[in-house]
């Protein structure tokens, strides 16, 4: 249809879903579901931010073994993905 979602605001306890498998042993797959917890951004040279990672608390993992530095074994990591539209 060539209309593109644009921007999409990224708010602390905002609930999420991943829609990739990042670490399937561990439980970080497609459709997992969780809450947005912190976002890291950089800035480019026009101002403007762009989100490249985030940490999402999500139940029904078992990151802990694989992420021992996130503060709760529910806290996954998840970085930067491009597509085209």
């Amino acid at each position: 249809t060539n209309q593109r979602l644009g921007r999409l605001p990224l708010v602390i306890g905002m609930p999420v879903m991943i829609t990739q498998n990042f670490d399937v042993e561990s439980g970080i797959v497609n459709g997992c579901q969780g809450i947005l917890k912190s976002v890291r951004y950089r800035v480019d040279d026009q101002g403007f931010r762009h989100a490249i990672s985030c940490v999402v608390e999500a139940k029904d993992t078992n990151a802990r073994e694989s992420l021992p530095f996130l503060s709760c074994n529910q806290h996954v990591a998840v970085i930067e993905d491009k597509i085209s539209m």
